[in-house]
């Protein structure tokens, strides 16, 4: 018995002499983990921050070596200067052994060591070899709600037109190209060390250049508009879902990122995936707020960005000039402003082009000749133009078109409005209709409802809708409202009852003192906003639906000239965001915050324009996470 006693006790002091260096093992292979995750997670940081590989393998082993000290089992780990490979598995990433790997958006780290042993030598093992692996990548694509305008007022060049990607000195050169939608034409894009333009991302001024309800906030959770039953929603959203529901999760995002599913590459012409919901109407509680909270000034952003046009299926679209220009007299006819009309994969019709004047206010207001023929105008009037396409069936990257032969006869100078409308033809039988200023003589002095808030929602049947009105004017002394010659006056505000129909423009009514205004004459302010109004709107007797109505500001500058804008109010009651409504994602880019105020986020385009939101070209605003090693 003491014999069988003696050799099973050296058993199992051998065994326990395993088990004791087999703990240290385990130690040091924590202890080498740790490091391996904290050097690849270094090196992504360098990639995020504009850095080189070589620097982010620097970085990487710069902050392994100090990980590495203190080894708790007394062993020295090493990272191969040239990468070491599994038997039979040269230059496969996945087997890497010992070594450092930095390629595009990922980075791998491979760290090997060994403990010698103290107690396991008794059954002839001398050394346990160990090691560790970590890999790490940029997360790319969009995780705030929010998408930026490429474009205001395009196709260019001139008459406010300006490329939000390119750098500032370039980005008004040029004109938008009608078969990719991320060229460039003559301008250089942006990049961090010759930024773009400071512009509004989100807010007032951000507003799409066909839709002023619009201003950037999208429900990521709601994508494919290529036909009306290709709808795909994500998260727990669902088509019955109401918008204001929607927009607190959406909201949500600004805090704890999007979970995804995240974009893939933008095709062309964009479709599905990168087809996107708009959430219209004042939205500010749901973002600016909450943006704040998690970003600040010189913060980088990746962006999904859009052209500046919102869509709908079926859908054609019109992207109008800012103004028209004419003398009051033309000795022979002139050419007018360009604009854009396109189309979605869901429209395959002509579209038919009119102009239309204020028919619906005063006769002096109604400056287009009845009937529209391009034929000389009667006293007073200007004619509708010669189109360089009409009845045509638009391009998907849209197709440009030129306002040519116009005339006016003794127009009074001043500013006035027209209506610019698209007719598509069979099956669809749409009408898009747009105001666009027209500056007659010369005129200068104007005022604006640019910072007005022109869409709105409300869950409930019989809900009320405000919207703040701003009436606006430069401070410039040659342009702003008052200073001229003449005494200006308030701007009157008034609805036009005419126009209130559903969003298919088929006639339909509001009872008598549902739509009312705070202030019905405002003076046009250069301070803030502008002079300030609230339009309420009282939905009792409405249905669920989409509503549209005109609303008319008219008033003397200080020229002692008439002018007179007209802007279109867009209103949902108790429905859900299934309208259809949404914006193509054209590509991604990289964005720097500048400024956040109450309303607005304002920032600059800090690089060019990527069809891959995980392209190695948009590091600076993409997240360092580690990932699986063999994902």
């Amino acid at each position: 018995m003491l014999v069988i006693v003696a050799l099973a006790l050296t058993a199992l002091l051998a065994f326990a002499g395993v088990a004791i260096d087999v703990g240290r093992m385990w130690a040091e292979r924590r202890h080498v983990q740790t490091a391996a995750d904290a050097a690849a997670l270094a090196a992504c940081r360098e990639l995020i921050n504009g850095r080189s590989d070589a620097d982010a393998s620097a970085a990487a082993r710069a902050v392994a070596a100090v990980n590495l000290a203190g080894s708790p089992a007394g062993a020295t780990a090493t990272i191969a200067d040239v990468p070491e490979y599994e038997d039979g598995h040269a230059g496969d990433p996945a087997y890497l052994r010992s070594g450092l790997l930095v390629a595009g958006t990922s980075v791998r780290v491979a760290i090997s060591s060994g403990v010698d042993t103290l107690l396991a030598q008794v059954v002839g093992v001398d050394r346990l070899d160990t090691g560790a692996r970590a890999r790490c990548g940029l997360k790319g694509g969009p995780a705030v709600p929010i998408v930026a305008r490429r474009y205001a007022s395009p196709p260019g060049p001139g008459a406010g037109f300006i490329d939000h990607l390119a750098t500032e000195l370039t980005s008004t050169s040029g004109q938008v190209s009608s078969s990719n939608p991320r060229a460039y034409d003559v301008r250089t894009p942006a990049s961090e060390s010759v930024p773009g333009p400071v512009f509004a991302i989100y807010g007032d001024e951000s507003k799409a250049n066909n839709d002023p309800s619009f201003r950037g906030f999208i429900a990521l959770d709601v994508r494919n508009f290529e036909s009306t039953a290709s709808r795909v929603y994500y998260n727990g959203i669902t088509p019955g879902t109401n918008e204001n529901t929607i927009k607190d999760v959406q909201g949500g995002y600004l805090i704890d990122g999007y979970p995804g599913p995240g974009f893939p590459p933008v095709s062309d012409p964009p479709g599905g995936a990168t087809q996107v919901a708009v959430l219209s109407g004042l939205s500010n509680a749901f973002v600016v707020g909450r943006f704040e909270d998690q970003f600040a000034v010189d913060d980088r952003l990746l962006l999904g960005v859009y052209d500046g046009t919102v869509m709908e299926i079926p859908d054609f679209s019109i992207s109008p000039p800012a103004a028209i220009t004419l003398p009051s007299t033309t000795v022979l006819p002139v050419n007018g402003p360009s604009f854009t009309v396109s189309r979605n994969a869901a429209f395959n019709s002509t579209v038919t082009l009119h102009l239309h004047g204020d028919t619906n206010g005063t006769p002096a207001d109604d400056i287009v000749a009845t009937p529209p023929s391009n034929s000389p105008p009667g006293l007073g009037k200007m004619n509708n133009p010669a189109w360089s396409a009409d009845t045509f069936v638009p391009d998907r990257r849209g197709t440009r078109v030129e306002m040519r032969q116009m005339s006016t006869t003794t127009v009074p100078p001043g500013i006035y409005t027209v209506w610019l409308e698209g007719h598509s033809g069979n099956p669809y039988f749409q009408k898009r209709r747009y105001p666009v200023a027209v500056r007659i003589g010369g005129a200068v002095r104007d005022f604006s409802l640019a910072n007005s808030t022109l869409g709105g929602t409300t869950a409930t049947l019989g809900g009320t809708i405000s919207l703040p009105i701003y009436v606006s004017t430069t401070s410039a002394s040659g342009t702003r409202w008052a200073g001229g010659a003449g005494l200006s006056t308030p701007v009157a505000l008034t609805y036009d009852p005419a126009s209130f129909t559903n969003c298919s423009y088929a006639p339909t009514t509001i009872g008598p003192g549902q739509i009312t205004f705070s202030a019905s004459a405002v003076t046009p302010s250069s301070s803030g906003s502008g002079g300030p109004s609230t339009l309420s709107v009282s939905t009792a007797g409405l249905a669920p639906g989409c509503y549209l109505f005109d609303i008319r500001a008219v008033g003397t500058n200080g020229d002692g000239q008439r002018v007179s804008h007209l802007a279109q109010v867009r209103l949902t009651v108790a429905t859900t965001e299934s309208s259809g409504q949404y914006v193509d994602i054209i590509g991604f880019a990289v964005f720097k915050v500048t400024a956040i105020t109450a309303n607005d986020i304002y920032g600059r385009a800090v690089s060019g324009l990527y069809a891959d939101p995980n392209d190695p070209n948009l590091r600076r605003a993409q997240r360092a996470r580690l990932i699986p090693w063999s994902s």
